[in-house]
């Protein structure tokens, strides 16, 4: 696609390729021109633009912020901790397997 900079997304169709130095939907009406896509650009204005994250939920399209959002939601150890009991309660031969190795439940 070209030399695209992180964040910076790239249009190509027409044997034209078109390289954005602003956030997507930015034009003279948006957030942008009110000074909402000043330097240094603000996370809720930069979207992610790979393939979907299924593990940490994060999809093509969600902005920074959402994303980040979510990857602190998953490394919360809270979180992660009830995740961890729900699935040994759930599976009998991993909880087995997990005792086993901590020779203690």
């Amino acid at each position: 696609m070209g030399n695209c900079l992180p964040s910076m997304p790239c249009y190509q169709g027409n044997d034209t390729i078109v390289y954005t130095t602003y956030p997507r939907g930015c034009t003279t009406s948006s957030p942008c021109s009110t000074g909402g896509c000043t330097y240094p650009i603000r996370s809720e204005y930069l979207y992610y633009s790979g393939a979907n994250l299924p593990w940490t939920g994060i999809n093509t399209l969600e902005t920074i912020t959402v994303a980040l959002q979510r990857i602190d939601d998953k490394i919360n150890p809270t979180s992660m901790l009830t995740q961890i009991l729900a699935v040994l309660n759930t599976n009998p031969t991993l909880k087995a397997e997990l005792c086993a190795a901590l020779a203690d439940c």
